[in-house]
């Protein structure tokens, strides 16, 4: 039931854009009640979070590392899996972008949210992820998916090159900066 939800969901935000969505729409879509959407999902921006988890799931799922992989280059294959893993989900997440109002009651979710992904990631690449390297960790690698999350949504290329130079260049910088902080 909170599949066909949540399919509901995402195809009137790819039709109608973030900000035309409304549960009404969905429930008209997907023949369900109302009051199906109203048990899974208690405001819109939860349908984003459910569909960061269904990312995270993804990635976490299908990840197949290589031995011997620098932090660098092992956040670098996780990030661009997750980019991998979001492809289908491109235009639901381009529109949330773009229309996105920040809400005093969504921020905290989000944020908290965000945070729980790149801890994940961290973890997915056998890097501390808890105590004060950790959140310094979740927040720098939640600052550079961010800003690289802005050119995957631009980058129409088949090959992603924008968006693989952007995030190698980011976490080359994240990588001297972790030295800078482990000399302390």
């Amino acid at each position: 039931m909170k599949e066909k939800a949540f399919k509901a969901c995402l195809s009137v935000i790819e039709k109608d854009g973030w900000k035309g969505f409304s549960f009404t729409k969905a429930a008209q879509e997907s023949g369900l009640p109302l009051s199906v959407f109203h048990s899974q999902f208690s405001c819109p921006t939860y349908v984003i979070l459910h569909l960061f988890r269904i990312i995270d799931r993804e990635v976490l799922k299908n990840l197949d590392l290589s031995e011997g992989l620098s932090p660098k280059d092992a956040l670098f294959e996780i990030l661009m899996a997750r980019f991998d893993a979001a492809e289908p989900y491109k235009p639901v997440l381009k529109s949330f972008w773009q229309e996105w109002i920040l809400a005093p009651e969504d921020a905290p979710s989000l944020v908290s949210q965000g945070f729980s992904s790149m801890a994940w990631m961290l973890e997915a690449a056998s890097l501390e992820n808890r105590g004060l390297k950790g959140l310094l960790r979740v927040q720098g690698l939640t600052t550079l998916y961010l800003l690289t999350l802005r050119i995957w949504l631009a980058d129409e290329s088949p090959d992603l090159g924008k968006t693989m130079a952007f995030l190698d260049k980011g976490l080359s910088r994240a990588e001297r900066m972790a030295g800078v902080l482990n000399s302390f």
